[in-house]
């Protein structure tokens, strides 16, 4: 057998090793995270798409939907007023546009007939009824002096009169104690 003599010296001389070389999997490792990064990525994109793109296509469309079923209605009411014009030149011919501005600025002729139903028919028979601008002049049936000043009374206290006046009375030729009135009502208004 031989002696192998271990020279110190000459064994500084090698190169000695202090570290283990092991196979490294860096590589796998920054794979695998790249992969959960996408997956992650891709998950992030998924809910933009849904919630910023789909999501306001389909409330863009909806909306699209419903104007245009507005729109219909509207043209369906537009080719139904398209005879307006006509039927607003008839109206204007017939009710009042020929009015002048003076003549708009009286009392509605309704108004001035219903007042007159409820404070002049229900005490008395009315024989006519004279409209000129806001002055209004009624002949009554045959009454007495005091259901004229009961009238005259009534009108004088209806807030829509100027001033009520008795023009004339004519007696009855059979009974003296029943007449005839003429009264006269201003209406209150820009036209007096």
């Amino acid at each position: 057998m031989a002696i192998k003599v271990f020279n110190k010296k000459a064994a500084s001389n090698y190169p000695t090793k202090r570290t283990i070389n092991f196979i490294s999997n860096k590589q796998e490792k920054s794979d695998r995270l790249s992969v959960i990064l996408f997956a992650v990525f891709l998950l992030f994109l998924a809910l933009f798409v849904k919630f910023g793109v789909v999501d306001q296509l389909n409330k863009v469309s909806r909306a699209e939907s419903a104007y245009a079923i507005l729109e219909g209605r509207l043209n369906s009411l537009k080719s139904e007023l398209s005879d307006y014009d006509a039927v607003s030149n008839e109206y204007n011919e017939i009710i009042g546009n020929f009015l002048n501005d003076n003549e708009r600025s009286y009392m509605d002729r309704t108004d001035i007939l219903k007042m007159v139903q409820q404070d002049v028919m229900a005490n008395v028979e009315i024989k006519s009824i004279s409209i000129s601008g806001n002055r209004i002049r009624i002949s009554t049936g045959v009454t007495t002096l005091n259901t004229v000043s009961e009238i005259v009374k009534i009108l004088d206290e209806d807030t829509r009169n100027a001033s009520v006046t008795v023009k004339s009375t004519k007696a009855d030729s059979t009974y003296s104690e029943r007449v005839t009135a003429e009264i006269e009502i201003l209406y209150s208004g820009a036209g007096v």
